[in-house]
């Protein structure tokens, strides 16, 4: 293990709102906010000024902080500035004491670091009761597999809460046949990331970087990059819960289906956002969507995603999913279908694109715009365009833009243009107000 570190289209009629996310190879998560800023420095103003009981720059002085604090019911602790706390001793598959009361530490740009040649440990498991908020840290190194397997940097179990600000999980794992959450795993737990990195973590089954079960995450202004799953959400999965993701960049992230996403929970509502040059070896470059409930996406760039089907997007969702005044651009499906979007069953799948732009994308197969095939007798399944451009996708067997096997509504000033070898010539079902 090592210890290292870790052409748009235009906007206007028929495409999505100008805003500051022009760019989808830029570090900026969204308007007016820098996507994961952990960099620490001395500050004598707001909550970057030193606090709380001061702990040397000693791994055994920082286990017996923890637990004094715990002992006392809670407490605030402050890491000697850029100290590189190594941590050699594993205790049930944790490097430091579990967290079970509210503490808070300020890392002051210190590390914590798993030794390569010790047992394998995460670094923090926050138990029921426990309220861990991490400032201006470097968690590294975590490593679990066997039975205990979820959150190889952080694990936050049921009933707690996680809050990181400023802070960077890297080179963490989560092995075993089953381990989730490579870097952070939450289970029933209310978890909240601003300004933090999240990078170079794997995960056996679900999560690369970070993964929920049930959980409620809130994450913002942040980066999930150069994260690996073994299954589902190389950056991120949501499983049974909620996440709300915003001005925040999801790249270079890789798993078997839904290479930078994995949507599997009630809500995933991701704004002001890039998702780019993810891969996955099956479905869903960019998303991968498999829930029975909503899939919410505004102000989004998906760009530069590789996929088997659905380069940028693959969704079966039969609740509802809304993509709204985004970029799905210079995706790629490498043998399958719909190099921008890809929507199929089993279910009834209902997808809204508003104000929305679905540009230069490629397919192997069919669509290199969106593919649309609900299974047969799916009444109720829809695919809405409202004031859309499906503009320059290219496939190899026709259509190039869109291909309809359901029932698809077209809305105001709709673009259906530039597609190769045609724009829907060869659906199942013509297209509304698209010629060729």
């Amino acid at each position: 293990m090592s210890e290292g570190d870790g052409g748009a289209p235009n906007p206007g009629k028929g495409g999505p709102e100008r805003h500051r996310d022009s760019s989808a190879e830029g570090d900026r998560g969204g308007e007016k906010s820098a996507a994961g800023d952990p960099g620490w420095h001395r500050d004598d103003h707001g909550d970057r000024k030193a606090k709380g009981t001061p702990v040397p720059c000693d791994p055994n002085a920082l286990i017996a902080a923890i637990t004094a604090a715990n002992q006392a019911g809670g407490g605030t602790l402050r890491l000697a500035e850029k100290c590189r706390y190594t941590l050699t001793v594993n205790q049930d598959d944790n490097g430091l004491p579990p967290i079970f009361q509210p503490i808070t530490i300020h890392g002051q740009g210190a590390t914590i670091i798993r030794a390569a040649a010790a047992d394998n440990f995460r670094i923090f498991n926050v138990t029921t009761g426990g309220d861990l908020t991490l400032k201006d840290l470097t968690v590294a190194g975590g490593r679990v597999e066997g039975a205990n397997t979820d959150g190889g940097g952080i694990f936050a179990g049921e009933g707690t809460r996680l809050t990181l600000e400023r802070v960077t999980v890297r080179n963490n794992m989560a092995l075993g046949n089953n381990g989730d959450g490579g870097g952070i795993s939450g289970d029933r737990s209310k978890v909240t990331i601003t300004k933090s990195t999240i990078t170079d973590n794997t995960a056996a089954d679900e999560g690369g970087g970070v993964s929920s079960d049930n959980g409620a995450f809130t994450i913002s202004k942040s980066k999930l990059t150069h994260n690996t799953a073994g299954t589902t959400g190389g950056g991120f999965s949501n499983d049974d819960g909620t996440a709300t993701i915003s001005h925040t960049v999801i790249s270079d992230n890789s798993a078997t289906d839904g290479g930078g996403v994995d949507n599997d929970g009630d809500v995933t509502d991701i704004v002001h956002s890039t998702i780019t040059r993810n891969t996955a070896s099956a479905l869903g470059g960019g998303i991968y969507d498999n829930s029975n409930d909503s899939l919410l996406l505004r102000h989004v760039t998906v760009a530069k995603n590789t996929a088997t089907s659905g380069g940028g997007i693959y969704t079966t969702g039969s609740v509802g999913a809304t993509i709204e005044d985004s970029k799905i651009v210079h995706n790629i499906a490498t043998t399958g279908d719909g190099g921008g979007i890809s929507i199929n069953g089993p279910s009834d799948p209902v997808v809204a694109l508003r104000r929305s732009a679905v540009s230069d994308n490629q397919a192997t197969g069919r669509a290199g715009g969106i593919f649309f095939n609900p299974p047969e007798g799916a009444t109720d399944a829809l695919l809405t365009l409202t004031d859309v451009r499906v503009t320059k996708n290219l496939a190899q067997l026709e259509p190039g833009g869109i291909y309809n096997n359901g029932t698809v509504i077209v809305v105001g000033k709709t673009t259906i243009i530039d597609n190769r070898p045609t724009n829907c010539v060869g659906s199942p079902n013509p297209v509304p107000t698209c010629f060729g």
